[in-house]
């Protein structure tokens, strides 16, 4: 550039001393020019990786805020599971097989806090021939630390008005990864798991298109369902919740299984399964 201004002033007639000024005024002139265009181009850049950082940061908040980190599956015969963010909200809503479907078919369930989600899931019109019949209703946390102490609270105040038997089982993080691993919710596939303890013949195909009436009848037929890990929670008829005996019962190892029954219940053997009957 200096050059080109220094060769376009030597065929200009004019004093030196003129010639010289305005070389350096010109000179200067392409410098400041050249100056503020490289803080342009700061800036431009500058503005681009922070509209990338903020892409990044919402991006990354989006997963944060939708990742799963627990789980409640609602099972009677449709077989339910919510995914549960950070908050508790519902993320994902997933039926495991047709019945399941149906019902979710007629909820929006999404965005939901889980309690009010499990409300409109038993109250739909598409559960109410499954709660109409003896088969009781489980629902399976699965989640870490204080919140699953959180959690069961409110499945626990869900279950309470319900006109319906019902009882809650607990689940390890671990039982989720796999159940999804076999097409199954983590609520039956953990009954899997129990009933593979006392009958290693069962498979997971079987199980997976039974009710969890049936394997619950399978479990009671080695005891009553002994080695179900569960705390249970039985409604009358006009919502109230009932009191529920403890006990322990020792098995051939020496090992004692809790089994938590109601006292208005009694098993009656139906079709060669056991079957809770209610009063």
């Amino acid at each position: 550039m200096g050059n080109s201004i220094h060769d376009a002033f030597d065929n200009i007639k004019a004093d030196p001393q003129m010639k010289e000024a305005a070389k350096r005024y010109l000179a200067g002139r392409c410098q400041k020019k050249s100056s503020l265009f490289a803080n342009h181009a700061f800036y431009r850049t500058f503005a681009a990786a922070c509209a990338m950082l903020l892409l990044v940061a919402g991006i990354g908040g989006y997963h944060w805020a939708n990742q799963p980190v627990s789980y409640v599956s609602i099972d009677i015969n449709p077989s339910i599971e919510l995914g549960l963010n950070r908050f508790e909200w519902v993320v994902s809503a997933v039926a495991y097989n047709p019945e399941g479907e149906q019902i979710l078919q007629e909820l929006s369930l999404k965005g939901k806090k889980y309690t009010e989600a499990i409300d409109l899931v038993v109250e739909s019109e598409a559960m109410a021939p499954y709660l109409e019949k003896e088969d009781e209703l489980v629902f399976t946390v699965a989640a870490q630390g204080s919140r699953e102490e959180v959690i069961e609270a409110g499945v626990a105040r869900c279950s309470g008005h319900i006109q319906h038997s019902s009882h809650s089982v607990n689940a390890d993080m671990e039982t989720v990864n796999l159940a999804h691993d076999n097409g199954m919710s983590v609520g039956k596939y953990n009954a899997y798991l129990q009933l593979s303890e006392y009958d290693s013949t069962v498979t997971v195909d079987e199980c997976r298109h039974m009710s969890m009436s049936q394997i619950h009848g399978m479990l009671s037929e080695h005891g009553q369902g002994q080695g179900c890990h569960h705390t249970q929670q039985e409604s009358s008829g006009d919502g109230a919740a009932q009191g529920m005996q403890q006990e322990s019962t020792g098995g051939g190892n020496g090992q004692g299984a809790h089994r938590q029954e109601s006292s208005d219940s009694e098993y009656t053997e139906q079709g060669g399964h056991h079957r809770r009957r209610h009063h």
